[in-house]
């Protein structure tokens, strides 16, 4: 699904700038050029549409026409991974710029009066609904967590019958062990999350800070089915050399679930 959101985007992009380039000037589709001489006559003359539209649009068309193309090519060249993390957090960045950009420029002021003037007291009442919603929204993160299990249990046990279900110990084990098939960077788990999986990591490959991998410290972990295979699909090769089993990967969450 990953990868098919990937070609997806690419397709989109390369829609959009086809129909852009083909249609007249004046069209509600066309694609403004970005223009240095038209930004200069901007900024003098202040006539007209701002050009710094037209130059975030080509940024944003970039970045993330980049961060999907490498996202298609890591499938082969698994080198390309870390680039394309790294372009796809840039792509996030851009793309918020945009929109704060957009939304500044048509009307910002009055939206920005709109949510910082003063407010009303909060009345009891919906104070007293707020934290009785909280044990709800727990809840539910706990029932996406336990729905990723229950697959892993249903996987583990078509692979053998014997299956008696996960174990903290075994995961433990799993998290601590040190592999030699995978990148030499990465022997084992803690090279990127510490031997304390409650505090935060570093990827080992790129630097970059890693959220702590421990439910109890971050409870969004392992509710996202897409993003936990992306991870055992990327880690589990990464350290171990090659695929991590159903069996491998309950009994990691299970473990991390205690801590």
């Amino acid at each position: 699904m990953h990868l098919f959101a990937g070609y997806a985007v690419l397709a989109a992009i390369a829609a959009r700038l086809l129909v852009g380039v083909v249609m007249s000037v004046g069209s509600p589709l066309a694609l403004p050029r970005p223009s240095a001489k038209g930004l200069v006559t901007w900024l003098i003359e202040r006539k007209g549409r701002n050009p710094l539209f037209s130059w975030f649009a080509a940024v944003l068309f970039a970045v993330i026409g980049v961060s999907a193309a490498s996202g298609a090519l890591a499938d082969g060249w698994t080198w390309l991974e870390d680039p394309h993390e790294a372009v796809s957090e840039l792509a996030l960045g851009v793309m918020l710029g945009h929109v704060a950009f957009v939304t500044f420029m048509y009307g910002g002021k009055r939206l920005l009066m709109r949510f910082f003037r003063p407010r009303k007291a909060v009345t009891p009442a919906v104070l007293a609904c707020a934290l009785l919603a909280q044990p709800v929204l727990a809840q539910a993160g706990d029932a996406r967590r336990d729905a990723i299990l229950a697959g892993y249990t249903v996987q583990a046990r078509a692979a053998d019958p014997s299956f008696a279900g996960f174990s903290a110990e075994r995961g433990e084990k799993l998290f601590r062990a040190t592999a030699s098939g995978g990148d030499a960077r990465t022997p084992a788990c803690t090279s990127c999350h510490t031997e304390n999986p409650r505090a935060t990591g570093r990827n080992a490959k790129t630097g970059r800070e890693i959220e702590p991998i421990a439910v109890s410290a971050n409870p969004k972990r392992f509710t996202d089915k897409t993003e936990v295979e992306k991870q055992f699909g990327r880690d589990c090769k990464g350290v171990l050399g090659r695929e991590c089993t159903p069996r491998e990967k309950g009994d990691y969450i299970t473990f991390m679930l205690g801590q």
